[in-house]
């Protein structure tokens, strides 16, 4: 295909889209009035700025069978949860994404891609997507891109992928170890084999962790070394020198869509690492607890309250448990 044939296409499609949206939003109206009238329009707006482009499928297969739950969930969810702003869209959105994919949600996870295009760019959804492959493993992550990729192709932006790729060897040319000996949180006498085990699988490995996770990366390593160094040279090259460099998602986002992915999982032990990582990489208190509490809507309540005791403890061991209590939420707080 040429590239006049490509662009008539395109436009085509473009055009296509937008008549769909119009036909969408003139239907969608009257139905929005009486949602408000009968919910109440504080919920119904929430929903609307959440998922604007799929508001029938958040009521509709409720509202027809019971408008008591129908109406307790709306104020919770979007005239509540959704109204909080204590997160930015982008991050929010994200970690759903995120937590889709660990559920293997697929069915909505479509709308959640596209909720999360609106904040973020083609490549950072992407990102979460593949850094997941680390916790979920491949056939989750094949499925989710594949769903990812089909929406992109329905909206006209593949493009912004495939001219985005990162180069084959990653950061890897404009590493150095000196600058980076200067990031890290671990000194020798936390670690006396830290020179030792730098020869022995390189450093840009062993320097990532000992910068993202300075209170355990190096019993860690040295854990796997005693069962398995070839392992341990492979997963330091995969992960740490691999995954965690690619500079796509800044830390502190990547590592709160973490937590909400470990959370889905019931993933307690990992958590506490991640949420001391969190903290450490600029989230504050009020935020790790937001992602906590925001996933309370996609995953039930049962967790929670043992994910939360472990945020208020690792807060409390390291002082910090006023930056939570003294930054509530008024009680008739709305955005």
């Amino acid at each position: 295909m040429n590239q006049r044939s490509k662009t008539k296409t395109a436009t085509a499609a473009s055009k296509k889209r937008s008549a769909r949206k119009s036909v969408s939003t003139n239907v969608r109206a009257p139905r929005l009035a009486r949602l408000k009238q009968k919910y109440g329009a504080r919920a119904i707006d929430g929903l609307a700025r959440v998922n604007p482009d799929h508001i029938a499928e958040h009521v509709d297969w409720c509202d027809r069978i019971d408008q008591h739950f129908t109406k307790l969930w709306l104020d919770f969810t979007y005239a509540g949860m959704a109204g909080r702003g204590i997160l930015d869209e982008r991050t929010r959105c994200l970690v759903v994404v995120g937590q889709f994919l660990a559920m293997d949600e697929m069915e909505q996870f479509p709308i959640h891609i596209r909720n999360a295009l609106r904040h973020a760019t083609p490549r950072e959804v992407l990102e979460v997507i593949l850094q997941a492959a680390i916790y979920l493993g491949y056939p989750k992550i094949i499925r989710a891109t594949r769903v990812f990729t089909n929406v992109l192709n329905d909206l006209g932006r593949l493009g912004e992928i495939t001219r985005t790729q990162p180069p084959i060897d990653g950061r890897r040319a404009g590493r150095s170890l000196e600058a980076e000996r200067k990031t890290w949180g671990i000194t020798e006498a936390d670690c006396p084999r830290r020179e030792e085990l730098l020869r022995k699988f390189g450093w840009e490995g062993l320097s990532t962790g000992f910068r993202l996770q300075p209170s355990h990366h190096h019993r860690s390593v040295e854990q796997l070394e005693r069962v398995d160094q070839h392992f341990l040279k492979l997963w330091l090259d995969y992960i740490y020198a691999g995954m965690y460099t690619r500079g796509i998602l800044d830390d502190k986002t990547r590592i709160l869509c973490v937590i909400g992915e470990l959370f889905v999982m019931g993933e307690f032990v990992q958590a506490e690492n991640h949420i001391r990582n969190a903290l450490m990489h600029g989230a504050s208190p009020r935020e790790v607890l937001e992602v906590i509490l925001q996933s309370t809507i996609y995953t039930g309540m049962p967790r929670f309250v043992r994910v939360v005791t472990l945020l208020q403890r690792i807060l409390e061991e390291d002082g910090r448990l006023g930056e939570l209590t003294d930054t509530q939420l008024p009680l008739n707080h709305k955005m």
